[in-house]
């Protein structure tokens, strides 16, 4: 009976220790993912009342900049612009304080240019690879 007990105990710690440590890895993952998040960061620099639109193009000019701790990989793939909760096409992404980098460093600006071509009021929101997304309601000029 003694033995059977000491057994039961065993197998009842191992379960612990295992799941424990299953615990302690996952906590380690999601801690990285939110470190990322935390230091990638970025805001939509455009003035809410005149967003630039170029009627001829078909063009409306999203600026960002980063202004978090880290580089952004800043390619047409690795961001995502929703008007008014439709995904709308990026036509290119070209960064503006080092021109010909795909990549936005700290303080940098970018600006993306989406085939949307209607004007007035739209909420635009921007969306990173990392899942870090912000919005901006404003006027498309014309």
């Amino acid at each position: 009976m003694f033995v059977a007990v000491l057994l039961i105990a065993a197998f009842v710690a191992g379960i612990l220790t295992t799941s424990t440590y299953k615990i302690s890895i996952n906590i380690g993952k999601k801690g990285d993912a939110l470190a990322t998040k935390l230091s990638q960061d970025f805001e939509i620099i455009n003035d809410p009342g005149n967003i630039t639109r170029n009627s001829s193009a078909g063009i409306t000019i999203i600026y960002i900049k980063n202004t978090g701790k880290d580089p952004i990989i800043f390619t047409n793939d690795t961001f995502t612009v929703i008007i008014d909760g439709n995904i709308v096409g990026i036509n290119t992404t070209k960064q503006l304080t080092t021109p010909g980098s795909n990549v936005l460093y700290p303080g940098d600006v970018g600006e993306i240019d989406v085939n949307y071509n209607e004007t007035g009021y739209h909420k635009i929101k921007v969306v990173s690879d990392s899942g870090i997304s912000r919005v901006i309601r404003g006027f498309i000029s014309s």
